[in-house]
């Protein structure tokens, strides 16, 4: 998976709303938690590009279902 850099407005939010942040990174993990399992073999064969893919998409999934609760 490629990683970004933060530019310096984002980086400003984080410091100036780290209660969000976290709030933010805790929800994102939770829904992580739900389907990380389906990743697995990804991971395994070290396979970045199926992985970044399929994250994403699932993690569209899960947030789509969290609304569709609240």
């Amino acid at each position: 998976m490629k990683q970004t850099k933060l530019d310096s407005e984002s980086i400003k939010w984080i410091k100036e709303n780290p209660k969000e942040f976290i709030d933010e990174l805790i929800r994102k993990s939770e829904l992580v938690n739900n389907f990380y399992k389906e990743l697995e073999p990804y991971r395994k064969r070290k396979d970045k590009e199926g992985y970044s893919k399929l994250f994403y998409k699932l993690l569209k999934k899960e947030e789509e279902k969290q609304w569709k609760k609240e």
